[in-house]
C-alpha cells in the first residue's frame, strides 16, 4: 500500500556530510520525495517530536541532539518520502536504533555510533514507526502545502 513516511536526517549525519547518501539510500527503495527541508530546531519542537519519551532518562540528550546543541548547532533535514510499504522499507535500510545493534550495512550500522562522553545515540536519522506516526510526524514538521502529492 502507498504510504507517507517522515525522516528527519540529525544533527550528526548532517555535520558529518551524510546527507546525501541518506536520502540516495532512500530513494533507492523507489520511494519518492515528496517534501525537504532544512530545519533549525529549536527546543519547543524537539520536544514535541518525542513527546512520547519525555519520562525516560535519555529524553534531556535526545532534546539535546536533535536542536543541535550536541554537534555545533547544526540543523535537521526533514523529508516527507511516499511509496509502497515506505513506512517499513525506510525502518528496514534504517537499522536499529541502537547503532551497536544495527546490522552493519544499514544507515545506523554503517554511520551511527554511541557518544563516549554523553552516551547518546548518534542514530543519524528519525524515520516514522507506523502509519499513525508517521502522520502526525509529518504534520508537525509540515505545512500541508509544502508536500508535493
Amino acid at each position: 500500500m502507498k504510504e507517507k513516511t517522515l525522516v528527519l536526517i540529525k544533527p550528526d549525519a548532517v555535520s558529518k556530510g551524510l546527507t546525501g547518501n541518506i536520502i540516495s539510500e532512500i530513494q533507492a527503495l523507489d520511494l519518492k520525495i515528496i517534501g525537504l527541508k532544512i530545519v533549525n530546531v529549536k527546543r519547543e519542537l524537539a520536544e514535541k517530536h518525542y513527546e512520547q519519551l519525555k519520562d525516560k532518562p535519555f529524553f534531556e540528550n535526545l532534546i539535546k541532539h536533535l536542536t543541535g546543541e550536541l554537534h555545533g548547532n547544526e540543523n535537521v533535514i526533514a523529508v516527507v518520502f511516499k511509496g509502497q510499504d515506505a513506512i517499513s522499507k525506510v525502518r528496514t535500510c534504517a537499522g536499529d536504533t541502537h547503532p551497536e545493534k544495527a546490522i552493519p550495512n544499514s544507515l545506523r550500522g554503517k554511520y551511527g555510533r554511541v557518544h563516549s562522553e554523553t552516551h547518546c545515540f548518534e542514530n543519524v536519522l528519525h524515520a516514522s514507526d507506523s502509519k499513525e506516526s508517521a502522520e502526525k510526524e509529518i504534520f508537525l514538521w509540515f505545512k500541508k502545502e509544502e508536500l508535493i502529492e
